[in-house]
């Protein structure tokens, strides 16, 4: 028979084979019993926590979040895989460890960029047996996956995304160009001037998707970090990419990786808009270095420079900006 779910309140408990359980919880057994329909005893649970195929579910925190035994069976197949001979897995074992770590993005799915690489790698590949390279990124994704799944934070399943617009703890504005990076929020406008001779060289679209995860750093760096958090952008493909957690370049995948690990970590519910530019006026004319415009516009905000999480990214990258 399929799991059957229900509630009762804490105190409405009888007694039941020696035990105390919740009424509605004995009313169902007692009814098995007398359709003479087999159940084990043993797995007949209740608690504000209970597991659930793999996953714990607590009814306080009104979270999901994996069980030490899942982790622990996770962090063992990415090790198995990472030290195959060769390092060189047939197709069906990358299958296979795909397979497990997506069961996985049910509880955290912002580690989803975290599979990106090993997809790309995967793709338009047929024969079962035939041996695939692990390359760099796919070795840096699963030690990522392998250190993010002993710290992040589970999906809370009572107000995840449910919230309205106006009911934001945060809301900020971000904006790149070829000039600098800048974020706005609540008075507060900061910046960061680019290096004018960048190794290697990124398109204007890693600029902003790295504004967006600046602004995020920042705000995971408070005392509270706060949890509902809207972020406006005028990049309609830093929007897209953070609404679907898929890009389709390595580099702009690295900058979503970063953003997914402050998520996991923080338990911030992150939500990003599209904005049309001309209404981006004040993360622009700081992006553009326009310190005087912005001051005869704004003068009662402060501005600020800043440094990006330069730590938060691959090695390549950090000297791209």
């Amino acid at each position: 028979m399929d799991d059957f779910y229900g509630w009762n309140f804490k105190c409405n408990l009888v007694s039941y084979h020696g035990q105390m359980r919740p009424h509605c919880q004995v009313q169902l057994l007692v009814f098995w019993e007398s359709i003479r329909c087999p159940f084990e005893d043993e797995k007949q649970l209740d608690g504000a926590r209970l597991k659930i195929i793999g996953f714990w579910v607590d009814a306080i925190k009104g979270s999901f979040s994996l069980t030490s035994k899942s982790i622990q069976a996770l962090v063992s197949d990415i090790n198995t895989f990472l030290s195959t001979p060769n390092r060189k897995p047939a197709l069906s074992i990358w299958q296979h460890l795909t397979g497990s770590l997506n069961w996985s993005l049910n509880v955290l799915p912002w580690a989803r960029p975290g599979l990106t690489e090993m997809y790309r790698k995967m793709s338009g590949k047929t024969h079962q047996h035939a041996g695939i390279p692990i390359n760099g990124e796919v070795y840096r994704d699963l030690t990522w996956f392998t250190n993010m799944l002993q710290t992040a934070i589970g999906v809370r399943f009572v107000d995840a995304q449910t919230w309205d617009d106006s009911e934001a703890d945060f809301v900020g504005w971000t904006d790149a160009s070829n000039s600098g990076l800048a974020f706005v929020y609540a008075g507060n406008g900061l910046v960061y001037q680019l290096n004018p001779n960048p190794k290697p060289i990124v398109d204007i679209f890693f600029r902003e998707l790295l504004a967006i995860l600046c602004l995020l750093h920042h705000i995971a760096s408070f005392s509270s970090p706060p949890r509902r958090v809207l972020i406006h952008s005028d990049s309609l493909n830093s929007v897209e990419v953070l609404n679907s957690l898929r890009a389709s370049e390595s580099s702009h995948n690295s900058i979503l990786l970063a953003i997914a690990d402050i998520i996991l970590k923080t338990g911030i519910d992150l939500r990003v808009h599209h904005i049309p530019g001309k209404d981006n006026i004040r993360a622009d004319l700081l992006s553009h270095l326009l310190f005087d415009d912005y001051k005869h516009q704004f003068p009662s905000e402060r501005v600020r420079t800043f440094e990006p999480p330069r730590e938060l990214l691959p090695a390549r990258w950090r000297e791209s900006f």
